[in-house]
């Protein structure tokens, strides 16, 4: 599903009204569509007194048809103007509607006078700002917002929660809290980058109907990926298929330290259909690794002095190159002149897709031009901190630009990027696209979790789906394990450990 910016957003509504859908219509199927949402959403519950906060532009307009459409279905409906009376002549007219059927109409004051109105509130449905908001919120604002966050009722925002930019996901000191979102025509960067899209609450869309080639000028370069579209990404497995045909994963990493990290990484790829599935460690890990590993095949290594894999290795890791469909290098491995040299050899030699993930990452950060020697494609699975040591940003700049850090380094360095964290970016050389991925939660953020992302990834690799494909379907699967474990269990209980055992009951989902 494309993500647009305000500006491309407002170019596909001047279209619409070239090519016939008047502004005036789109305010009312907006309106009209939103009041369907809320229908349907609270149509089991006795909720059915509605606030309906509008602001002076055309998101207060679409607030006027709301309110319309629910006083004509039996809601008790009070308009509150939030800024006075309109400024925008449509949303004038749409007002005078309201006025028209004898809707109350009131103006927000800070005062016992409304308070009245907050406090009859079942639902409370925020249209003071629309997409064109910008800066902060005046303190009048400010105070409305704390009122309407301080409510029992149910806020469903119209396009954007009030305070926030529909094109940032930093999240002002007072906005609107909803706990539902509408987005209107298309979704914007609010509603899918964190933590912008946790102020979104649900987020629903309104696609409203206009022509196609509406779309078509617009220069859209993020989506989301629905289910059924990731569904797609797999075929269906042959009756008279061998463990041959899914593949055969190699796992390179582990060391005396960190030696679960390898273990993490190969038994992912285990539970989520690779055929075969090898990890190559140093033999000082042995016994921490070969208790644990029983699906996966075993491939000790020298060890160096530090308890990491020798370069030494370099020959039966070589030897295993030609025997597998995709590589992880990186999950524990450790980083010194050994693992840089077998990072190295293994991106310049391997013949088979390279998941470069952890210390595979760091391995290469004073020699990131290397990526340009690979014969094959390469993925790259950072998380900030790590893509600030191979782009040499700052975390915080590259938190606040993620998707320019994306476009930046991908245009820069053949590979595909995973720029993990919350709302991870999935982005390619070969392609404009970048995908933003809507699952996964705070739990997920322990040891061991991106392991296992890069043991998901490098199964779907082996299976024969496209590289590109494997990193978006692995990034939102790896994401719906970890709500999946929350769900069950807790945020502050959410492992690696949990995660192996939920994804093959997740991935039943996409079969």
């Amino acid at each position: 599903m494309r993500v647009l910016t305000v500006e491309e957003t407002r170019k596909v509504e001047q279209l619409a009204n070239e090519y016939g859908v008047s502004y005036m219509q789109l305010m009312e199927n907006a309106g009209a569509y939103c009041a369907r949402i809320i229908r349907k959403t609270f149509e089991n519950s006795n909720k059915r007194n509605v606030l309906v906060i509008c602001g002076k532009g055309r998101n207060g307009g679409d607030g006027f048809v709301i309110a319309r459409k629910l006083y004509e279905n039996g809601y008790n409906v009070t308009v509150m103007m939030a800024m006075g009376l309109p400024t925008d002549e449509l949303s004038s007219e749409m007002l005078s509607r309201v006025r028209a059927l004898g809707v109350n109409v009131v103006y927000y004051e800070n005062s016992a006078t409304v308070e009245k109105y907050f406090e009859k509130a079942h639902i409370i449905v925020d249209c003071i700002f629309g997409i064109g908001f910008k800066g902060e919120p005046n303190d009048n604002c400010k105070m409305l917002f704390t009122r309407i966050n301080k409510s029992p009722a149910t806020v469903v925002s119209v396009d954007i929660p009030s305070g926030l930019e529909g094109d940032d996901n930093e999240i002002s000191n007072i906005c609107v809290s909803a706990d539902i979102t509408i987005a209107v025509l298309v979704l914007k960067p609010v509603h899918v980058l964190r933590p912008s899209m946790d102020k979104c609450g649900k987020v629903v869309l309104a696609p409203l109907s206009i022509p196609d080639r509406c779309y078509e000028s617009t220069s859209a370069s993020m989506f989301t990926v629905s289910r059924d579209e990731i569904k797609s990404f797999f075929t269906k497995r042959n009756p008279q298929s061998h463990k041959g045909d899914y593949g055969t994963v190699l796992v390179v990493g582990g060391s005396y330290e960190m030696p679960n990290a390898a273990y993490f990484a190969s038994q992912a790829a285990v539970n989520s259909g690779a055929g075969i599935v090898k990890v190559a460690f140093p033999v000082v890990a042995y016994n921490a690794i070969s208790p644990k590993s029983c699906e996966q095949i075993l491939v000790p290594l020298e060890s160096n002095k530090s308890g990491r894999i020798s370069q030494n290795s370099i020959k039966r890791i070589e030897k295993e190159l030609k025997k597998c469909s995709c590589v992880v290098v990186g999950c524990g491995l450790g980083v010194d002149d050994d693992t840089k040299a077998v990072t190295e050899y293994i991106i310049e030699n391997s013949e088979v897709p390279v998941i470069l993930d952890a210390d595979g990452i760091n391995s290469i950060k004073d020699n990131i031009d290397i990526l340009e020697n690979a014969k094959v494609p390469v993925i790259l699975t950072p998380h900030p901190k790590e893509m600030s040591r191979i782009n040499g940003i700052e975390v915080s700049e590259i938190q606040s630009n993620r998707l320019k850090v994306v476009n930046d380094f991908t245009k820069g360095h053949k590979c595909i990027l995973v720029l993990k964290g919350a709302s991870t970016l999935v982005g390619s050389t070969e392609y404009d696209d970048v995908y933003v991925n809507t699952s996964g939660n705070p739990g997920m953020a322990t040891g061991g979790s991106g392991d296992v992302l890069a043991g998901i990834i490098a199964s779907f690799v082996a299976q024969g789906v496209d590289c590109f494909r494997s990193a978006i379907a692995g990034v939102n699967i790896h994401g719906v394990v970890g709500d999946s474990v929350s769900e069950k269990y807790s945020m502050m209980g959410n492992t690696p450990t949990l995660m192996l055992k939920e994804l093959p009951i997740t991935l039943k989902n996409f079969e």
